[in-house]
């Protein structure tokens, strides 16, 4: 049987994905790096929430909330692996200056546009040429 508190731990790891989520559009939009690690909400909605749940959980502060603070530092526990391994990816120098896919599709289309062909030159190509010369009926 589900009970209210389990919501809380569903409600922690919503708000960590949602918050990956929303760091990964600011990544594409270029907003920000992947490398500006301090500049992500996901970072503070991990390490903040959790991390302060699993210290009032330890020391025993604030009984009242001892249901709630349990299934969060689980919850934080359980990530643990996870944002480390990240956390690692991401200071490593693996992936540094890459531009994000979106950022890039954005800039090689804004040089095609820059780009403008003579007067009757199309893009397209024809490969009936090689096509002839392969054929050898």
């Amino acid at each position: 049987m589900i009970r209210i508190e389990d919501f809380g731990e569903v409600a922690y790891g919503g708000a960590v994905t949602l918050s990956e989520w929303w760091d990964s559009k600011r990544i594409e939009e270029g907003k920000i790096g992947t490398k500006d690690v301090l500049k992500k909400a996901s970072f503070y909605t991990y390490l903040g929430v959790g991390l302060v749940a699993t210290l009032m959980s330890v020391f025993g502060w604030q009984r009242q909330w001892e249901r709630w603070t349990e299934k969060v530092s689980t919850g934080f526990f359980y990530d643990l692996p996870r944002f480390a391994y990240n956390l690692s990816k991401t200071m490593s120098s693996a992936g540094r200056n890459r531009p994000s896919g979106s950022a890039a599709v954005r800039e090689a289309q804004r040089i095609l546009q820059q780009r403008q062909l003579p007067e009757g030159q199309t893009t397209q190509r024809s490969y009936q040429p090689e096509f002839n010369k392969t054929l050898a009926w």
